[in-house]
């Protein structure tokens, strides 16, 4: 229970950074998106059940808080923290690698799965080659970050002495 609420408060923290502090730092107009890095270190670090909470948990953050309509966001980040989850007992965590190899195939999940909702909504979506040139740095941005947002969430949890 102490991990789930650790984990918990630091998806808030890091969303209230993210919506706030971190538009100030975007590096070529975009911005790293550190609440999917955490859904992805929370879900590699647990199972499955846990990665979905924690995705379901920063989903609706990021529906109440940015979109217009409720649940994309929920079941985006819900679906990646699922899967993550149920798939990290296979995986070498103690790997960077693994964790980069992660972050990247899923922020490109999120972006195709955000277009195709999107898309089926039938929503105008942007120039697609103006997309994809951000696809691709967040992507670069996220799979650099994840190992320094990795560090600093070991650091917390041996800290305060969670397993």
């Amino acid at each position: 229970m102490k991990k789930i609420f650790i984990m918990a408060t630091i998806v808030v923290v890091s969303f209230v950074f993210q919506t706030s502090l971190f538009n100030f730092f975007e590096i070529f107009g975009v911005a790293p998106n550190i609440s999917l890095i955490l859904v992805i270190i929370f879900a590699m670090m647990s199972n499955g059940i846990t990665g979905g909470i924690i995705g379901i948990i920063t989903g609706v953050l990021y529906d109440a808080m940015l979109y217009n309509v409720f649940g994309i966001y929920t079941l985006i980040y819900f679906f990646i923290g699922a899967v993550i989850g149920t798939y990290s007992d296979s995986m070498l965590n103690e790997n960077y690698l693994t964790y980069c190899t992660v972050t990247t195939v899923s922020t490109i999940t999120m972006h195709f799965m955000l277009y195709l909702i999107l898309f089926f909504l039938k929503y105008q979506v942007e120039n697609s080659m103006f997309i994809i040139s951000n696809i691709i740095f967040e992507t670069v941005l996220n799979t650099i970050l994840v190992v320094f947002v990795l560090r600093f969430i070991m650091f917390l949890f041996n800290k305060f002495n969670v397993k």
